[in-house]
């Protein structure tokens, strides 16, 4: 055996005779892993080496072998075949009974307990306070084992454990079944264990647990090793692979975890994977609603308020739906609201109205009435509707549209989930400097749930939306640079993010003091341009914008930091720095003129809703200036204008050219 291995596993494989109902073997149809000679193949030919000081995480299925792996290495089974090797003391928590006996109090049971682990009386009796105070059981140490309830006994098995001396720990979800408290101190004492060279096997569902407490995981799935590997990289694969996975999805829902029955209701419902089934999807959503999971109870009462498979009925719908209102669900208090009251026609008037104003095509009209549908939506026609709708708005370069209609692939709302187009139309929203999408994007690709994981594209978006002056993702840019996430290791970049971070609270109050400032004479040597230069430093838009602008009004002007400035705020999408710079390359006011360069900025000013944007726009269209001339798109971008109460825009559409 290697002497820098704890653990040394070869061949090993392990079945386990299974019966039917009646008492015999099964012969047919067998699920997989089940042979047909009536054998559960649990572990099929496994090693592995497990280094000394290691903490390692065996994830996988119900059934998928973890338990019965960790049950060869400490000798309590033996494999059919194969040889395990352990290296020092091994000490196991794997079943929590487990060398308990129920009639005996607490107290007794350490003594049995702890003899197991090869204690003699008197060093029980030395350690036996020691043990209590840890467990946290106070005078129920007296009462019989059979009174405890599954954390209790947890609690006690594992203060036991502790004082072993052991070099190996075996531990089987003793996590999950203590209260908060108890957990963070077991997890504390797994750490402080690791880094004296203890080696720890710690098997668990907690993805979370595995992520925070491992450096390496291994993924067990039909009795072979799937994934090996760092635990972060080994979890978002497993992760990724329940969401996605029908088999893994369903097998978790009929074990009762209700985010797994909301996926698998919203599967029968896509019929993307499986073929569309309503019955199915409704039954599946009433388990996930009946278990309190927020999302399914709004679902599953339109279902019922409309009859998807099931039968309409209007006051169990209610039910749900208020039970989602109570929980906060925005959604299901207007829908409460809607049905208690007893009235729609406000709700159908302003849709109405809605609707004609964007059937005249522009995009930013298509865009607010896709939002009011779906923030209205009574059902999946009406977020369809509203999908619709974004797309046509994001077609014509509405960047908020392409985001909505994005985050709406990803989620399945209103459309089959569809994570690679979901994924192409958040790149192209980031692109564009929609802060929102960069986030989502950077978010996915960094835990690599619903896409590739890409820790460097990850970075390049956290700095992109940093850059923007958004907070969330200031701290996060500073931890990648501490942590090397992403990007190289770098102490400076990292506190200076940290830094623009802590002050990222006071930017407001800087923008509103600089505007007193303008005015004003205050008890500073700082003069309003300064101020607000410190609250351009976190990347705030608002900020630069106004900043380009004191520079641009100066006497004299100063024309090349107004561009700066107003060209930074521009590129985070601030409206009024778009139609600013486009105004002084129009006019070429202390810069040479550029037309084109005036048509872009004025564009993208206008896409962002600008109405005084979208009159130049139309003016440059109809005198072919800085773009050829188009008198449709002259009509078009003139009746935006005029929407927006540009007052050139009305009077010249009343009787335009």
């Amino acid at each position: 055996m290697d002497s820098r291995n704890a653990v040394e596993i070869r061949n090993v494989s392990k079945s386990f005779k299974i019966k039917t109902a009646s008492g015999n073997r099964s012969k047919d149809v067998l699920p997989f892993g089940i042979t047909k000679k009536g054998e559960n193949v649990v572990l099929d030919n496994i090693s592995l080496d497990i280094r000394r000081g290691e903490v390692i995480g065996i994830i996988g299925r119900n059934g998928s072998g973890k338990s019965t792996l960790l049950k060869i290495i400490s000798k309590i089974i033996e494999p059919d075949s194969g040889t395990v090797e352990t290296n020092g003391k091994v000490a196991s928590i794997l079943e929590l009974g487990m060398g308990f006996h129920p009639e005996m109090s607490g107290r007794e049971n350490i003594y049995i307990k702890a003899s197991m682990y090869g204690f003699s009386r008197k060093e029980i009796d030395g350690k036996i306070d020691g043990i209590i105070k840890y467990s946290n059981l106070g005078d129920y140490i007296e009462n019989p084992l059979r009174t405890y309830s599954s954390g209790m006994i947890g609690r006690l098995a594992f203060a036991v454990m502790i004082n072993v001396n052991a070099d190996i720990f075996l531990v089987d979800e003793i996590l999950s079944v203590g209260d908060v408290s108890f957990s963070a101190k077991a997890s504390e004492h797994f750490k402080n264990s690791a880094k004296s060279g203890k080696t720890i096997l710690f098997v668990s569902h907690s993805l979370g647990n595995i992520e925070e407490m491992c450096g390496r995981a291994v993924w067990i799935e039909g009795g072979n090793i799937r994934e090996d590997g760092p635990a972060k990289r080994v979890c978002e694969l497993y992760r990724r692979e329940m969401i996605e996975s029908f088999d893994m999805t369903l097998e978790l829902a009929e074990s009762g975890n209700v985010d797994a029955q909301y996926r698998l209701a919203r599967m029968y419902m896509d019929g993307g994977k499986i073929g569309k089934d309503e019955t199915a999807a409704c039954e599946w959503m009433r388990r996930a609603a009946e278990s309190r999971h927020v999302q399914a109870q709004v679902d599953y009462a339109d279902m019922l308020f409309d009859g998807i498979g099931t039968e309409q009925d209007p006051s169990a719908a209610l039910f749900y739906y208020q039970a989602a209102a109570d929980r906060g669900n925005v959604d299901a208090r207007m829908k409460v609201s809607t049905l208690i009251a007893d009235e729609n026609s406000d709700r159908t008037e302003i849709r109405k109205l809605f609707k004609e104003i964007a059937e005249r095509g522009n995009p930013l009209n298509e865009y607010r009435y896709a939002d009011l549908l779906l923030k209205t939506a009574w059902n999946e026609e009406d977020r369809e509707e509203a999908l619709e709708w974004f797309l046509k708005a994001a077609d014509k370069g509405n960047i908020n549209s392409k985001f909505q209609a994005a985050v709406m692939y990803r989620d399945g709302v209103g459309v089959q989930t569809d994570t690679e187009r979901s994924v192409k139309m958040l790149r192209e929203a980031a692109d564009s400097g929609h802060n929102s999408a960069q986030i989502v994007l950077a978010e996915l690709l960094l835990r690599g749930v619903k896409t590739e994981k890409d820790e460097s594209e990850s970075f390049k978006w956290y700095l992109r939306s940093a850059g923007s002056g958004n907070p969330k993702s200031q701290y996060q840019v500073a931890v990648m640079y501490r942590d090397g996430i992403g990007t190289d290791v770098d102490p400076v970049m990292s506190k200076k993010w940290f830094d623009v971070f802590s002050r990222s609270s006071l930017v407001n109050h800087q923008i509103e003091i600089a505007d007193v400032m303008k005015n004003q004479k205050l008890d500073t040597e700082l003069d309003y341009k300064d101020m607000l230069a410190k609250a351009a430093e976190s990347g705030n838009s608002r900020a630069m914008f106004l900043l380009g602008i004191a520079y641009r009004n100066m006497s004299p002007p100063n024309t090349g930091a107004a561009i700066e400035w107003l060209t930074y705020s521009a590129e985070r999408n601030h409206p009024l720095a778009q139609l600013a710079l486009g105004d002084i390359y129009s006019k070429g006011t202390d810069v040479e003129k550029d037309p084109r360069k005036a048509f872009r900025y004025y564009m993208s000013a206008s896409l962002n809703g600008n109405p005084m944007a979208s009159y130049r726009v139309a003016v440059m269209y109809r005198d072919g200036t800085g773009v050829e001339k188009n008198d449709e798109k002259y009509k078009e971008f003139l009746q935006i204008a005029a929407e927006g109460g540009n007052l050139f825009a009305i009077r010249e559409s009343r009787d335009p050219r």
